[in-house]
C-alpha cells in the first residue's frame, strides 16, 4: 500500500514538473497593446513591436525604460537593477527603431499600463536594416522606420544638456538629426560636424512638431562624406515660378553694391545670365569682404526669392557663397 501511494505521490510531481517545462517551452500568445485594460493589472504578457524614442537609462539607480508602440498604441517598458546591469553588459539596450518582443508585469494605473521586465532573457530584438531616401521622402516612412539620407550640415546646436541637434540640408529640404548626449558608452562619442560638412545620416524616423526628424542609435550612425555640391543651374533656366527653391550657380561677379543689410553681388554665367545675389551683412565677412571681387569667379547656393518681380539668390550661410581660387 505504501509503495503505491509513493508511486502516485510520485506521477504527480512529474505531472506538476512536466506541465512547468510545458509552459515555458510553449511561447507565450502576443497582448495587442490597445487590449490592455484595468483587469489585467499584474498579468504576465507578450508584447511584440517597436522602439520609437530614446530610452532613459540611470545606471547608478539602476533603472531602464523604453517606448514599445504596435499597431493598436503604445506602452512604457521598465527595468531595475539586475536585468539592467545584464542588459549593459550584453550591449543589449533597445534604441530608436529596434523591433522587439517583450514579456513581463502589467501594471496599469489610471488606465496608463506600464509593464516591467522580469528577466534579461524577457527582451528579443535588432535593428533592422535601414532604407536609402532622401530627406524630401521622410513623410513616406512611418515613425521608428530606419533609413540612410545624405545632406550638408547647416547648424549644429545643443538642446539642453540631452540632445545635440544637426540639421542637414538636401536640396529645398532641411531635417533635424537627433544625437543624445546623456547615454555614454552605449551610444559613444558624438564626433564634431562644421556647418558646410556633407554627411551619411542612418536612424530612425520621429516627428517633432510636424517635421520629421532622425534620431541616430550610435555615434557612428552619421559619418562625414565627401562634399556633394548641388547641381547647378543655367541663370537663364531659372523661373519666377521656381520661387521658393534652392538652387546653386556658377558665375563671375560683375558688380559688388553696398547696401545696408549687406552686400548685393551681381553674378552673369558663361552664356550671359544674369542674377543678384544677396549677401546678408551676418555673414558677410572675411574672407569674402577682402578677397572678393569684380571678376572673381563664384559657386552660389541659395534659396530663389521673387523680390518686386526681379528673381534673386539668397544664401543662407557664409559656406552658401564658395570663391574659385
Amino acid at each position: 500500500m505504501r509503495l503505491l501511494k509513493g508511486l502516485i505521490i510520485m506521477l504527480a510531481v512529474a505531472g506538476v514538473v512536466a506541465l512547468v517545462l510545458a509552459s515555458r517551452a510553449t511561447t507565450r500568445p502576443l497582448t495587442t497593446i490597445s487590449s490592455i485594460n484595468p483587469s489585467m493589472n499584474f498579468a504576465y504578457v507578450r508584447i511584440h513591436g517597436r522602439v520609437i524614442d530614446y530610452p532613459s537609462l540611470s545606471t547608478a539607480d539602476g533603472y531602464l525604460s523604453f517606448q514599445v508602440q504596435d499597431e493598436s498604441g503604445d506602452i512604457r517598458v521598465a527595468a531595475y537593477r539586475d536585468t539592467v546591469e545584464a542588459l549593459l553588459a550584453q550591449h543589449r539596450i533597445p534604441m530608436p527603431g529596434a523591433i522587439v518582443t517583450v514579456e513581463g508585469t502589467l501594471r496599469v494605473r489610471e488606465d496608463e499600463p506600464a509593464l516591467t521586465l522580469n528577466a534579461p532573457e524577457s527582451l528579443e530584438g535588432d535593428l533592422p536594416a535601414a532604407q536609402t531616401t532622401t530627406l524630401d521622402s521622410l513623410d513616406v516612412f512611418g515613425l521608428g522606420e530606419r533609413v540612410v539620407c545624405f545632406g550638408q550640415v547647416r547648424r549644429v546646436r545643443e538642446a539642453g544638456a540631452q540632445f545635440r541637434i544637426v540639421t542637414i540640408r538636401d536640396g529645398a529640404t532641411e531635417a533635424d538629426v537627433m544625437i543624445p548626449l546623456e547615454l555614454g558608452d552605449m551610444f559613444g562619442v558624438p564626433a564634431s560636424f562644421d556647418p558646410g560638412t556633407w554627411v551619411r545620416v542612418t536612424g530612425s524616423i520621429n516627428e517633432y512638431r510636424g517635421s520629421r526628424e532622425v534620431m541616430v542609435s550610435a555615434a557612428s550612425d552619421i559619418a562625414v562624406i565627401a562634399a556633394q555640391p548641388f547641381e547647378t543651374r543655367p541663370v537663364a533656366g531659372l523661373k519666377k515660378e521656381m520661387a521658393g527653391q534652392w538652387v546653386a550657380v556658377d558665375g563671375i561677379v560683375d558688380k559688388l553694391r553696398p547696401v545696408k543689410q549687406g552686400m548685393l553681388l551681381d553674378l552673369k554665367d558663361a552664356a550671359g545670365g544674369a542674377i543678384t545675389v544677396v549677401m546678408y551683412e551676418q555673414w558677410y565677412q572675411t574672407p569674402f569682404s577682402e578677397t572678393l571681387q569684380s571678376g572673381s569667379a563664384v559657386y552660389a547656393q541659395g534659396e530663389l526669392v521673387d523680390f518686386h518681380g526681379q528673381l534673386e539668390l539668397q544664401p543662407e550661410l557664409s559656406i552658401d557663397l564658395i570663391e574659385h581660387k
